[in-house]
């Protein structure tokens, strides 16, 4: 209800896009000469619908008319309010979108700290006083970005988003099915088969093979960035304190932290198999991640619209359905990827001499492997350069990402059908609205030491891989869409004329344990045809969980603030004791 007082001139509002009723209330007083709080004596309602469609003038006059309905003889009283537009600073929200979500938490190192609630209410109060003001928005990180990480390692920036699966939500009263999205209701662990990863079923239930850890009840996940690692790990110490109420009692507990961080240089931009990093590949978001006066990095990204990663936003096709609370928050869905490194590096030795007898073993391997990945090393796409690397192209960001797939190319000469960059981004293989509502951000960082002597010469033995964060407004469409229906999809690419086979690094059968190996076509250019066998892995996933990242109104309103229901029902039982 709006209340009007003394004649204020103006209501400010919000454009309206559904019919409202406002209550206005005028205070006046029987005598003339009355003063002080008499004047509060008599209270006239008049309750008008009105409605501010776009269409409509900036400024909206109402004419009211107040009959004094207690008999005085006070003349009935006439006013005019006027409805003005209120301007929106903020169209696109980005006040209420946590930061890591677009364009994402500057980082030179990570924390991905998993953990379980142990006290709702304690946890709301730790929250509230600790984390809530800690929470990096959109707006801060596009309005008012810190300098780049990587000069700057002695700065105190610290980067701090949460999200919650949905046992998490459930602890405060969130329904996890309003969200629409049944993968992230279900939570990873239970997708894990479909997602094709190995596993065996115990007692009726999928159970996949993952680390211990992350087989527990996960109610949520802290992203913990900083420029440098003992001002993160001071933060770690100062979040677990907040969250103790007692001496060895906290509302919350750890799960696992794992700690991601780049890889030394010359590699520090590079993913743990030496391919080229750093999200140069993401979506872009026109007014976020580039506008008029900050030109996009790379021509030729896919551009999509905010409602793709952001509930509620223009390109979520469910944003009439979503209740309330999604508004302004996105899924994320994390994996821990263990990269067999050595095992990858062996197999590009060995078969690419065989596929590429005139080449050096170097070579060889290095042009296996840019077929497989459809990028050399350094990102230069095979489609626009199939033999060599072309350093020119990979440092032009006007032609790194600027390119299509030769729809004439049938044999595979130049990238093959099942490469795993055209696989995550099939560019004109698809029409292009399709393409865009199944793209997603990844925020990953590599995690764990590099590969010594000894592991090349005897395989993996640390643990070592890529830790996925890809966000999206549905999990059913994004992440899991490319995982099941495009990575795992032997005739993704469609309408080939020979059957393109699994993305071959992070492709799953889910039976490899079985025999069941990764096929694909075209590695060899000179026999397109050939389907070659992949009998080891490269790629092992060992575990993670799907995610709601609320927005900011959302986390003050239902996970600061005490629950009311509870708390009326604490209050009687009080009462009652």
């Amino acid at each position: 209800m709006l209340n009007l007082q003394n004649r204020e001139p103006q209501i400010f509002m919000r454009e309206q896009k559904e019919t409202v009723t406002l209550t206005i209330r005028f205070h006046h007083a029987r005598d003339m000469t009355t003063k002080g709080e008499a004047l509060l004596a008599t209270t006239v309602d008049r309750t008008d619908t009105v409605k501010l469609p776009s269409d409509k003038d900036d400024v909206v006059k109402y004419l009211i008319k107040v009959f004094d309905q207690a008999g005085s003889t006070r003349p009935d009283q006439e006013t005019t309010v006027e409805f003005v537009r209120k301007v929106d600073l903020d169209p696109l929200g980005l006040g209420n979108i946590q930061g890591d979500v677009i364009p994402g938490l500057p980082k030179a190192l990570e924390f991905f700290y998993y953990f379980q609630i142990t006290n709702v209410d304690g946890f709301r109060t730790a929250f509230k006083d600790f984390v809530l003001p800690k929470i990096v928005t959109s707006a801060s990180l596009v309005q008012n970005p810190p300098p780049s990480p990587r000069d700057n390692r002695d700065h105190p920036f610290r980067g701090l988003a949460i999200g919650f699966s949905s046992l998490g939500i459930r602890k405060f009263r969130l329904n996890p099915t309003e969200l629409g999205d049944r993968a992230f209701a279900r939570g990873q662990m239970a997708d894990s088969q479909a997602l094709g990863d190995a596993g065996a079923e115990r007692e009726g239930f999928w159970s996949p093979n993952w680390d211990s850890e992350y087989k527990a009840n996960i109610d949520g996940i802290f992203l913990i960035t900083a420029y440098n690692e003992s001002n993160a790990r001071k933060f770690i110490d100062e979040l677990e304190e907040a969250f103790r109420w007692a001496p060895n009692r906290s509302s919350l507990r750890k799960i696992v932290a794992l700690y991601g961080h780049p890889r030394p240089e010359p590699e520090a931009i590079n993913d743990p198999f030496g391919w080229r990093g750093g999200g140069f590949t993401n979506p872009q978001v026109e007014g976020v991640t580039f506008s008029e006066e900050k030109p996009m990095a790379y021509t030729g990204t896919p551009v999509i619209p905010l409602g793709v990663l952001v509930m509620g936003r223009e390109g979520d096709e469910d944003k009439d359905r979503r209740p309330e609370w999604a508004k302004d928050g996105s899924l994320i869905a994390t994996r821990k990827l263990n990269c067999l490194v050595p095992e990858l590096e062996s197999y590009l030795l060995e078969e690419g001499q065989k596929i590429f007898p005139n080449l050096s073993s170097a070579d060889a391997a290095a042009k296996l492997g840019a077929r497989l990945m459809g990028r050399w090393k350094n990102g230069t796409p095979v489609v626009l350069s199939p033999d060599n690397d072309a350093p020119e192209i990979a440092g032009d960001p006007a032609r790194v990402n600027n390119f299509e797939f030769d729809k004439t190319d049938t044999n595979q000469k130049r990238c093959p059908f099942a490469a795993h960059m055209r696989k995550s981004n099939p560019r004109n293989d698809i029409d292009p609205n399709e393409l865009k509502k199944h793209l997603i951000r990844r925020h990953n960082m590599p995690y764990g030491p590099e590969v010594s002597d000894e592991e090349r010469e005897n395989g993996t033995s640390e643990d070592r891989g890529l830790h996925l964060c890809a966000y999206q407004s549905s999990i059913e469409r994004g992440f899991r869409y490319i995982q099941c229906e495009w990575y795992n999809n032997v005739n993704f690419p469609p309408g080939k004329p020979t059957t393109p086979g699994w993305d071959p690094i992070f492709g799953q059968t889910g039976q490899e344990d079985e025999g069941v190996y990764r096929q694909m076509s075209g590695v060899n250019p000179a026999q397109p045809k050939q389907v070659t066998s992949f009998m080891e892995k490269f790629v092992d996933p060992r575990g993670g969980e799907y995610f709601f990242v609320p927005s900011m109104a959302t986390l003050r309103q239902h996970i600061a603030a005490a629950d009311p229901v509870f708390t009326a029902i604490s209050c009687q039982v009080a009462a009652q004791g």
